[in-house]
């Protein structure tokens, strides 16, 4: 025989799809990093369950944080008042 059968490929749960995913998008860790953490084969499974994130869940879809803008925002305007504030941020998450 040359070489090892590979079968078929292993089938993981959505929720870890979107753990590790969302992990990667919003941490600093590496591919490789969280495929050792969470026990998988390579950094590939990784990039492909972010890759399948990314397909299924748009950025439309993911929730909204609602924790003011940094200081110096270009997309509130300065002077405003809290309320105006508030108004700009709405319109520009519409």
């Amino acid at each position: 025989m040359k070489g090892k059968s590979l079968g078929p490929p292993p089938i993981y749960a959505e929720t870890l799809k979107i753990s590790v995913a969302r992990e990667y998008l919003s941490t600093d860790q590496s591919y490789g990093e969280l495929a050792k953490k969470y026990g998988l084969k390579n950094r590939e499974v990784v990039r492909s369950m972010v890759s399948w994130y990314e397909r299924h869940y748009s950025q439309d879809q993911l929730p909204v944080v609602k924790n003011a803008p940094a200081v110096g925002s270009p997309d509130l305007k300065a002077g405003a008042s809290n309320t105006d504030k508030e108004k700009q941020l709405k319109e520009a998450l519409l």
